[in-house]
């Protein structure tokens, strides 16, 4: 039997012009959190990249939040639900 684990991932790369490279990402997988990695431990940004990746790290966070926020709902729900009595 095969299976398949499907994940939705959102990633962005940011090249700079001094030749650094951050990768920032955020995954069903790893729900609540955005990371952020930098090839080589250095990336040089000009204030302008410094700017982008920032406004990227924001709307990611808000993105996550939403999920979570989406999946607090639905458990909500499922508790109410159970707690209803049936007729």
């Amino acid at each position: 039997m095969t299976m398949f684990n499907v994940t939705r991932e959102t990633k962005a790369t940011l090249l700079s012009q001094a030749g650094g490279k951050i990768v920032g990402w955020y995954n069903d997988k790893e729900a609540r959190h955005v990371s952020v990695a930098v090839p080589g431990d250095r990336a040089k940004l000009t204030p302008d990249e410094a700017r982008s990746l920032a406004g990227w790290l924001i709307d990611a966070a808000k993105e996550v939040e939403k999920a979570d926020a989406v999946d607090r709902s639905i458990l909500r729900t499922i508790n109410t639900a159970e707690r209803v009595s049936r007729w």
